[in-house]
C-alpha cells in the first residue's frame, strides 16, 4: 500500500495553510499528488424569509456569494503557493468543508488537516474532524499548529485489539514504514499481561513482513489510559501518534472516547486517525 493523492481543505490565510506545506513535503517523499478544496457554504440564517425585506436578504445573500467568491481565490492562491510546482489539482464546492471533504475523499487516500485549535469549528467554513474521521472512509493525517513538516523519527501506534486499531495500522503503513523507530503500546489493567504482549509480538511480526521496524509495549498505568499514552508519547520523542477512532451513539449523535478525544484535542503531536 501507498499513498498516491493527499487531499486537504485549503483556507485563504497563508496563517492556516501548515497542513498544506505538510502535505507538499510528503508528495516529495511519497512520489503523490496533492488534491486542494475549496469549500464554503452560505448559513442557513442568511437564506431570504421572504415578505417585506425580501429584496434586502437577496443583496445580502449576493454580497455573502461575492464573499465566498473571494475566499475561494485566496484559497486557490494559497494552496498553489505552497504546493509550487509539484503534481497538483484544484477543486471549489460550495458546500461546508467537512461534507465536501468526505465526498472528495473518493479521490484520495489520505486526508491532511490543520489542527482547528481550542475553539469550536464554525460549520459553513471549517473543518469538523471528528465528524471527519468517522464519515470520510479514509485515514485523516491532523497536524498540530505551527508545524508545517512530518519526518522520519519515531511513531506511536497506541493499539487496541479492535477493527478501528486494525484499521488504523493498515492505513497508517506508509507513515510507518518511512519511521525510523515504531513503538506498537497496548495499554492493560489486567494483572497478567502476557496475552496484550502475545497480541503485540503478532502485530509487530506482521508489520515486519512489510519492511516496518517495530516493536512493541505493554502499559500498565495506574491511571488513565489517554495520559499514560502522551506519557509514553513524550518519552519516545514520538512525532506522530496512530489510533483508531473510537466512538459510541448517544441520542443519535456520534460521542468519541476519552483516548480518541484526548488525541483531538492535544496539539504537540501529529495524529493519524481511521476508523
Amino acid at each position: 500500500m501507498t499513498y498516491k493523492s493527499l487531499l486537504c481543505h485549503v483556507q485563504p490565510d497563508a496563517d492556516h495553510a501548515e497542513h498544506v506545506r505538510c502535505a507538499a513535503s510528503l508528495s516529495d517523499d511519497l512520489n503523490a499528488m496533492v488534491i486542494g478544496l475549496g469549500a464554503a457554504a452560505i448559513p442557513p440564517l442568511a437564506v431570504s424569509a421572504g415578505g417585506a425585506y425580501a429584496g434586502l436578504d437577496g443583496e445580502w445573500l449576493a454580497l455573502m456569494g461575492d464573499q465566498i467568491r473571494l475566499n475561494l481565490a485566496g484559497s486557490q492562491k494559497v494552496f498553489e503557493e505552497a504546493i509550487g510546482a509539484r503534481s497538483h489539482e484544484w477543486r471549489t464546492q460550495w458546500l461546508e468543508p467537512t461534507p465536501a471533504l468526505a465526498q472528495a475523499a473518493r479521490s484520495a487516500d489520505l486526508i491532511i488537516v490543520r489542527h482547528g485549535g481550542p475553539g469550536r469549528p464554525i460549520p459553513y467554513s471549517d473543518v469538523e474532524v471528528g465528524q471527519l474521521v468517522v464519515s470520510a472512509g479514509r485515514p485523516v493525517l491532523i497536524c498540530p499548529p505551527g508545524r508545517d513538516y512530518l519526518g522520519k523519527g519515531p511513531v506511536l501506534v497506541a493499539w487496541k485489539d479492535s477493527r478501528e486499531s486494525r484499521r488504523a495500522v493498515t492505513d497508517a503503513l506508509p507513515l510507518l514504514q518511512r519511521s525510523e523507530d515504531v513503538l506498537i503500546v497496548e495499554v492493560s489493567q489486567d494483572a497478567d499481561t502476557s496475552p496484550a504482549a502475545a497480541r503485540l509480538e503478532e502485530v509487530t511480526a506482521a508489520l515486519a513482513r512489510h519492511g516496518v521496524r517495530a516493536r512493541g509495549e505493554v502499559l500498565e498505568p495506574a491511571g488513565r489510559a489517554d495520559e499514560a499514552i502522551m506519557t509514553r508519547a513524550g518519552q519516545l520523542g514520538a512525532e506522530l501518534i496512530v489510533a483508531g477512532g473510537y466512538g459510541h451513539t448517544r441520542l443519535g449523535e456520534w460521542a468519541f472516547g476519552g483516548v480518541t478525544r484526548s488525541l483531538l484535542e492535544q496539539e504537540r503531536y501529529f495524529i493519524l486517525l481511521s476508523h
